[in-house]
């Protein structure tokens, strides 16, 4: 057994709760599979080929703490509604291509009357068979979710686990048949916050089209004779809070060759056309931003004396406005400095940040 502790000064070693916690993710075995896992389909198809071809990942973080506290948060959810609500869980999912873990599956009425000669102890859940995939978030993850709903991806990772289980992809159970057609008609996705446990849920009848998308999707990358065949679907570390934390960051943006503090995203300038295209993107957003902007400005000074309160599908809250502590006044200091002869004292000036000017030249007959 491996230990990492800290020595107080008591002489006592501490143990280190996140080094191990990092080891014990690493180990898990979905870490370590290779074919393709439901929830890495619809995400980014560079990072899914990155995984089925057994890449070795180039960025194994150790400060993943609210992940794996999700993690932690994910079991005990799933030992409630495993012992409360008689859900089958985690149930391992194959169709010898893909490879998923299903969080939560009821069978419908008839089904479980006939699973019960085989010993299963699942509760009512009505006369549909649903599979259920729970996620924690952070609040400001679960904010978004409650705004725009699930992500395709996520409708995706669900309507997979269900058609694995269709065709019969589930492997060893003690309660339920292996190798069998498993009926699915509803398809569940349960958010739930990870500070305040705040619960969000989507449902939706089991959808023979999504299935077929995701198939393709993952056919696709199945397909790719190398990761940098496939494209980057994300935008970058930076921009994207998912490449942030993938573990090919560094092999897919090529972050060990930047130099000169330029962003990983200038790999994709490659030539002129790439550079015109972008310009194009940036001269658009700029011009939309600048009128968004403005309707923004005239809708804050409207709202200015608005009391706090909800206003037909919209609440609004104020904060701020307290007055401010006393802070240090340097244009007084250096007159107080230069009033005594003393000299100011200076630091490097650096350099200063680069502005872009793109301006849209005129059509030319």
């Amino acid at each position: 057994m491996t230990t990492d502790s800290v020595v107080d000064k008591l002489g006592i070693p501490v143990p280190d709760l996140w080094k191990g916690a990092h080891r014990d993710d690493r180990a898990r075995p979905r870490s370590r599979q290779r074919l393709l896992g439901p929830s890495s389909v619809g995400l980014c198809r560079r990072r899914a080929a990155y995984e089925v071809h057994g890449t070795w990942p180039t960025d194994l973080a150790d400060n993943m703490h609210a992940a794996i506290l999700g993690t932690w948060l994910h079991e005990g959810i799933l030992r409630v509604l495993r012992e409360q609500y008689g859900a089958h869980t985690e149930l391992e999912l194959t169709d010898g291509v893909i490879l998923g873990h299903a969080d939560a599956y009821w069978a419908p009425g008839d089904f479980r009357q006939r699973a019960a000669s085989r010993g299963s102890t699942a509760g009512p859940a009505g006369d549909v068979g649903v599979v259920e995939d729970v996620k924690t978030k952070s609040t400001r993850a679960l904010d978004v979710v409650v705004r725009q709903g699930p992500s395709q991806a996520e409708w995706f990772q669900v309507h997979l686990y269900a058609h694995l289980l269709r065709v019969g992809g589930l492997k060893d159970h003690p309660s339920l048949p292996t190798g069998e057609p498993l009926p699915v008609d509803v398809v569940r996705l349960r958010y739930v916050g990870r500070e305040y446990g705040q619960v969000v849920v989507h449902q939706r009848p089991y959808d023979e089209d999504v299935t077929k998308q995701a198939l393709a999707w993952a056919e696709d990358v199945l397909a790719s004779p190398e990761p940098e065949a496939m494209p980057r679907d994300l935008d970058g570390p930076g921009l994207s809070i998912i490449c942030d934390n993938c573990p090919f960051k560094t092999a897919c943006w090529n972050l060990d060759q930047l130099s000169d503090d330029r962003a990983p995203q200038t790999i994709l300038a490659k030539d002129t056309a790439a550079i015109t295209e972008a310009l194009h993107a940036y001269a658009d957003a700029a011009e939309v931003e600048s009128a968004a902007k403005k309707r923004k400005a005239k809708a804050r000074k409207m709202l200015d004396a608005a009391d706090a309160g909800v206003y037909g599908a919209f609440k609004l809250s104020w904060s701020g406005g307290n007055p401010r502590p006393p802070e240090p006044d340097p244009a007084a200091m250096i007159r107080v400095l230069e009033g005594l002869g003393i000299d100011i004292p200076m630091r490097p000036g650096g350099r200063t940040s680069r502005t872009i000017g793109v301006t849209r030249l005129p059509e030319t007959s």
